[in-house]
C-alpha cells in the first residue's frame, strides 16, 4: 500500500494491484484458508487454483477430494506473503 495525498493535503492509502484480474497459482509449499469461523485448513502441495482479484481479497478455486469443486478466500495481504515466501508459484 502506498500513501497519497489528495487535495487539501489528506493523505488516503492507495492499494497497488500486483496480480492482474485473473491468474492461476500452483502450491508449493505450507498454504492454509479459514473454512467459515472454524479451523485453518491446509491446500494440499501440488494444487493448481484458477485465483480471481476482488477488492480485498483473492478467490481461490480448485478441484479437490473426488474432484468436487473447492473454493477459498485469502486476504490480499495474507496470499501475496504466501507468494513471497515461496509457498504458493503464480502464473499469469
Amino acid at each position: 500500500m502506498s500513501e497519497h495525498t489528495t487535495q487539501g493535503n489528506q493523505i488516503s492509502a492507495v492499494e497497488v494491484q500486483i496480480y492482474p484480474e485473473h491468474f492461476q497459482a500452483r502450491v508449493t509449499g505450507k498454504v492454509e484458508h479459514r473454512v467459515g469461523d472454524g479451523p485453518s485448513e491446509i491446500i494440499p502441495v501440488g494444487t493448481v487454483m484458477a485465483v480471481d482479484t476482488a477488492i480485498a481479497s483473492y478467490v481461490l478455486s480448485w478441484s479437490g477430494k473426488d474432484q468436487q469443486p473447492e473454493t477459498a478466500y485469502l486476504a490480499k495481504r495474507e496470499f501475496e506473503y504466501y507468494a513471497e515466501i515461496g509457498s504458493l508459484e503464480i502464473s499469469v
